[in-house]
């Protein structure tokens, strides 16, 4: 990865963020973890990480998958690309597994 490639990448981050905040309106709370493209800038992976009481995570991203055109659209205006990539939104469970494995160890721990 160029560090071109990273700058954009954190940028689409920040931006991606502030527009599921400030436009739209998700069950439960959508953070985005990551963002990660090609080379050629036409394809970018956006991890989210969702929290949510009732526990659907599932229909938060199906709602981002829903309003992608939108979030595209705002994200061409604000970013000022030459081309908007197309998104691809990914569940991050990374800070589920790690409770997870916080929780095991504790109970490892606890159990002698």
């Amino acid at each position: 990865m160029t560090r071109r490639i990273g700058r954009v990448e954190k940028n689409l981050q920040r931006i991606i963020g502030q527009i599921i905040d400030e436009e739209l309106a998700p069950p439960g709370l959508v953070s985005v973890m990551d963002v990660t493209c090609d080379s050629g800038l036409t394809l970018a992976r956006v991890a989210v990480s969702v929290y949510t009481k009732s526990g659907d995570v599932e229909l938060a991203i199906e709602y981002l998958e829903e309003r992608v055109g939108f979030i595209r659209h705002e994200l061409s205006v604000r970013a000022k690309m030459r081309r908007t990539p197309k998104i691809i939104f990914i569940l991050d469970t990374s800070l589920e597994e790690g409770q997870n494995m916080i929780n095991y160890i504790d109970y490892l721990t606890d159990s002698r």
